[in-house]
Order: C-alpha cells, then sequence, then structure tokens
C-alpha cells in the first residue's frame, strides 16, 4: 500500500488500523502520476463522491483528519512479482474505491 503522506503518518495509520503488512509513502506522489491517477477539487466534492460519504456514513464509517494531499485520488494495482498488471482501478472521484471482494478473487487466481 501507497499513501501520499509523511512517514509518520503510514506508521500512525499503520497502528491505529493494525494493518499486518508494510505501508509505503510517497510525498512527491510520483508514483500516483506514474499510475495516471486523478487529482481535483472537483473530483473529491463532485455529486456521486458526495452520494458514496453519504453510503460510508450510514455504513458507520466517519471522515477522519486528512493527511496528505488532500485533493489526490487513489486507486488499487495488483502487480505480480514478474511486473505484470493483474488488477488496475483508478478512482473517477472520491469514494470510488476497488471491491474487496473482486481484489481477493485476483489475488487467490494468482
Amino acid at each position: 500500500m501507497i499513501g501520499n503522506g509523511q512517514p509518520w503518518q503510514a506508521k500512525a495509520f499503520a497502528e491505529e488500523e493494525q494493518i499486518p503488512f508494510e505501508l509505503w509513502v510517497d510525498p512527491k506522489m510520483e508514483a500516483y502520476a506514474a499510475a495516471g491517477l486523478r487529482r481535483g477539487v472537483a473530483k473529491v466534492f463532485s455529486g456521486r463522491s458526495i452520494g458514496h460519504a453519504w453510503r460510508a456514513m450510514r455504513s458507520g464509517f466517519k471522515q477522519t483528519k486528512v493527511q496528505g494531499d488532500p485533493w489526490q485520488l487513489g486507486g488499487a494495482f495488483i502487480i505480480t512479482p514478474d511486473g505484470r498488471t493483474a488488477y488496475e482501478q483508478v478512482s473517477r472521484e472520491a469514494g470510488d474505491h476497488a471491491s474487496t471482494v473482486e481484489l481477493l478473487k485476483v489475488l487467490a487466481g494468482l
């Protein structure tokens, strides 16, 4: 997992969320640019992103303090040891995330 914050933020996040794997940070967001990930205020505050936020809140998720670049959207990639991209998802707006079930299915098939 690569975040756009600082190393201390990744460490605090991993401890708080009990993440059992290593987190990397890319404060200059070079990996985000290389992956073609979107960025912008309009992407974060689009009508669809508000709907995503509403569904998340209804499910019990709460927005906490923003860390890193608040206008940078993410994505999900599964890259095999030989460098092949087995899965790619680029967020179109805030709250547009890859399905955990789908990610696990791809991983199980590798």
